[in-house]
């Protein structure tokens, strides 16, 4: 599903940024010029420890609207990302591509960009869909984030091992169950 009609993949930018965040220990981040350029981000100037800096900073006010569980908290966050995002809509053609939207100033560098598209992404997401489409994941001790760009808006799991690992924990716990309401039943009746 495309949420906001841009080249790149900013939602997905977005959710990488937070997961890319939490990754414990902080060494296991990923490189951030190779996160942008697999969002098809155009990363136009040599990369520096202060760019790293203000691009994880970035990350972690919008891991702040993964998190929230309420809708107003979620619009007040986004609202705060987009005013400082500096959004400065205009047509664009580069690369050989035809003409396309940028949401950020045609001077602007690469952290300009992904703050405009990633505040824009979840901004789209949100007012769309509420907040029924992003998350943390629900499976257990997992602190990862996800966005929900499915037709049927089922996913409550950052990836597919973490849904397959609770679908396994819940039926252990179910068979448990029935195994320990057997031992009970049988137990009582003898």
């Amino acid at each position: 599903m495309d949420f906001i009609g841009y080249r790149s993949d900013a939602l997905g930018m977005a959710v990488d940024l937070v997961n890319g965040l939490r990754a414990a220990p902080a060494a296991d981040r990923p490189e951030l010029p190779e996160l942008l350029a697999a969002h098809q981000y155009l990363v136009d100037v040599p990369w520096t420890p202060l760019a790293d800096a203000e691009l994880w900073t970035w990350a972690a006010r919008l891991a702040e609207v993964f998190a929230a569980t309420e809708i107003e908290v979620a619009a007040a966050l986004i609202n705060e990302l987009l005013a400082d995002a500096e959004i400065t809509p205009h047509l664009t053609t580069h690369s050989g591509k035809p003409w396309h939207l940028h949401y950020s100033r045609p001077s602007a560098g690469v952290l300009a960009r992904a703050r405009a598209t990633t505040a824009f992404a979840l901004a789209t997401l949100v007012s769309e869909y509420g907040m029924e489409r992003h998350g943390l994941c629900a499976a257990a001790g997992c602190s990862r984030v996800y966005a929900d760009t499915s037709r049927n808006a089922s996913r409550r799991y950052c990836s597919s091992a973490c849904a397959n690992r609770s679908a396994v924990a819940a039926h252990r716990a179910r068979r448990r169950g029935a195994a320990e309401a057997e031992v009970e039943t049988g137990s009582t009746a003898g």
